[in-house]
């Protein structure tokens, strides 16, 4: 080979070389800013997510009068924003009353589902056709005395009512099953012929009952947080788990990677029951986080949970500052309880609506928020 074309072939060679050394290092950079920011991320959702501050506003749906279809109690709301309506909507379970001047699990009527609507999340008002729904009646069906812990999802002009079942009169008692209700207009309901869509199986997480839905979607999945009674490490509490669905009727169960959280069961921890209930989860940026309640064994409070989009709906860490959201002075509404968390986020604030418990056992909905003030 002559010598010239020797020193082309090198040169040639070189300049590859060149091309695909810059094109490495540009790929390094790349990785190393997005390792970056994924770590600012993390760490930012380590150390403040986004509700770890909040500020009380106060009761915003108190309980019925007696006589009303809700006097024993309000409790376990759930928060959307009405496309149809252009209003926020609550769903919410309420119990009636069977003594005028007792509050409490001992004297309340079976479970049934409230609406109520708002323009600003603070102020509601109950839909005067109230309760929208309510148990089957019928012996032997999933929800023959009560449905209670609604959640509704709206998608292409239907209401998608997703609610506990029980099966005797009561505060929570009998069996308890996920349902399925839908609805164009709220009021006139059709129940899913193939309820109950999740029951109590096998002898772990949810061995005995089913408890409060949560869903959200991503990339065309819906995935279903709710939590469940059973034994986990011969623990025997609630715990959260999920399931996944393409068209929200038939769910898929994730028993292998359920239960995602449990309380810590740690003597004097406000999580020591080792209880993980009622979550609400939620999406901020590249980041998931999960409201959810547990207790001492004597109140009750909300904590967070988070995970990154990578491990979602998986590798759940709980926020080490828990809880975020305590009881109350005494004579307070929330000085027994204040936990059952829905978070609704709107341009404005983060709203955190919970049940707020008197040492009275008056049961009502409340909100605290971030940013304050709570006036809007």
């Amino acid at each position: 080979m002559p010598e010239f074309a020797t020193d082309i072939l090198i040169l040639r060679c070189t300049l590859r070389f060149a091309r695909l050394w810059r094109f490495i290092c540009v790929l390094a950079v790349l990785a190393v800013q997005g390792c970056s920011t994924a770590s600012r991320e993390t760490k930012h959702a380590a150390d403040n997510p986004p509700g770890s501050q909040l500020v009380k506003c106060g009761v915003v749906l108190p309980v019925g009068l007696y006589g009303e279809w809700d006097s024993g109690m309000v409790e376990s709301p759930v928060i959307w924003f009405d496309s149809s309506r252009t209003q926020y909507g609550m769903v919410y379970t309420g119990y009636g009353s069977t003594d005028s001047a007792k509050r409490g699990y001992k004297y309340v009527t079976s479970p049934q589902v409230g609406l109520a609507w708002s323009d600003d999340l603070i102020h509601w008002t109950k839909d005067r056709r109230n309760p929208i729904f309510r148990g089957s009646g019928i012996p032997g069906s999933m929800d023959a005395e009560g449905a209670s812990g609604p959640f509704i999802w709206y998608e292409n002009r239907t209401y998608y009512l997703f609610y506990f079942g029980v099966t005797v009169k009561g505060y929570e008692k009998g069996l308890k099953t996920m349902n399925l209700a839908t609805s164009t207009d709220l009021h006139a309901w059709k129940r899913f012929e193939g309820n109950p869509i999740i029951s109590p199986a096998g002898n772990g997480w949810r061995r005995d009952a089913i408890w409060h839905p949560n869903i959200v979607k991503e990339n065309g999945t819906y995935y279903l947080f709710f939590n469940a009674s059973g034994v986990v490490n011969g623990l025997v509490e609630e715990f959260i788990g999920y399931g996944t669905s393409r068209d929200l009727f038939r769910w898929t169960i994730d028993d292998t990677h359920s239960p995602l959280l449990t309380g810590s069961a740690k003597p004097g921890e406000w999580d020591a029951s080792g209880r993980a209930g009622d979550p609400s989860v939620f999406k901020v940026g590249d980041m998931w986080y999960m409201a959810w309640y547990s207790w001492d064994r004597k109140n009750s409070a909300d904590g967070l949970a988070w995970t990154s989009e990578q491990e979602f709906p998986l590798g759940w860490h709980v926020y080490e500052n828990n809880p975020v959201l305590r009881i109350g002075e005494p004579g307070s509404y929330d000085a027994l309880h204040a936990g059952k968390p829905f978070i609704m986020r709107t341009k404005t604030g983060h709203f955190h609506f919970y049940t707020a418990v008197a040492l009275d056992e008056t049961r009502q909905i409340a909100v605290a928020r971030w940013p304050g003030p709570c006036t809007q």
